[in-house]
């Protein structure tokens, strides 16, 4: 948008991504080399492969936001427009127009005649 800077109001956490993810995969070797081939081995691939990347998807979801901001300069809110719409009151049962009686229609003798 612009070319001034902008400062970093919120910045992605690599910590907690590092946290979430090389816990399980360490975990993920000292299974590897230590468990003996059999059923409890795979099972325990499965589920540390699975955290690991159920980390990486919330550390991912909780960083949308510092992602999209970092994007961003200082004068992007004086550049941006935001449409704001109001909503109203509910009607009440007789402003609506199904409450109305319904309007009969006499056919036109165009119609009457085809």
């Amino acid at each position: 948008m612009c070319d001034t800077p902008r400062a970093l109001v919120s910045r992605p956490r690599w910590g907690a991504l590092y946290g979430a993810t090389v816990p399980p995969l360490v975990a993920l070797a000292v299974v590897e080399v230590a468990a003996p081939p059999n059923v409890a081995r795979t099972a325990l691939r499965l589920l540390l492969g699975l955290g690991a990347f159920a980390g990486m998807a919330l550390w991912v979801r909780s960083s949308r936001a510092a992602f999209d901001l970092a994007d961003w300069c200082d004068c992007a809110g004086r550049t941006l427009t935001v449409r704001v719409i109001h909503s109203r009151p509910p009607l009440s049962a007789l402003e609506r127009p199904s409450a109305r009686a319904p309007e009969l229609v006499a056919p036109t003798d165009d119609l009457a005649e085809h």
